[in-house]
């Protein structure tokens, strides 16, 4: 597993990488944005930040996850996230979820929300390694089966308590992924 993450790199989502980005979305979600949406977020670069997160293979470079925010105002709103489904469970999110916290550092942003799937154990599992809590309920938020989603909020990421966990999850993989953190955690 180490082998593999020094070579993976997170950079900006291009319009290049919609149909593989497409095609991860319609293998793990039943309800998958359509192509336009992307590309209409692609180009809104003041208010929407996206990246995937590629793995260098024998014959190229695949996009293994993605995930995407908007920034409104002093708040970023991750939109999505997403990791093929044959590599899920091996810490992919969690890098592709510390990569959008680290851009909404450089965004300006004071805090960062999400809503994920009720079911979805694991996934608020790994937002609460990184501080967020749970501070609401979106009741049938999700058209596919009208699931709940769960509202998860970060404390002040200046906070040092936000801060301490974005560095233990910093620390465990930043060293094996290119372009996870361009610069130190801006001051508190």
């Amino acid at each position: 597993m180490v082998e593999l993450r020094r070579q993976l790199a997170l950079e900006p989502m291009r319009e290049a990488d919609v149909p593989a980005v497409q095609d991860i979305e319609r293998r793990i979600f039943s309800t998958p944005w359509p192509r336009n949406a992307y590309y209409r977020e692609l180009s809104s670069r003041n208010s929407a930040y996206y990246i995937v997160l590629r793995r260098e293979i024998e014959r190229g470079v695949e996009v293994v996850g993605y995930g995407g925010m908007w920034r409104m105002y002093d708040e970023a709103h991750v939109t999505t996230i997403g990791v093929r489904q044959d590599l899920q469970q091996q810490g992919y999110g969690r890098i592709i979820f510390a990569g959008l916290i680290q851009a909404a550092y450089d965004l300006g942003a004071k805090w960062v929300t999400l809503e994920v799937r009720a079911s979805n154990g694991g996934a608020m599992r790994m937002y609460e390694n990184f501080g967020f809590k749970v501070i609401g309920r979106r009741k049938g938020y999700y058209t596919d089966n009208g699931e709940d989603a769960v509202v998860m909020w970060s404390d002040s990421i200046y906070s040092p308590r936000f801060r301490k966990a974005m560095e233990g999850n910093l620390e465990r993989i930043e060293a094996e992924v290119r372009g996870l953190r361009r610069e130190p955690l801006p001051p508190s």
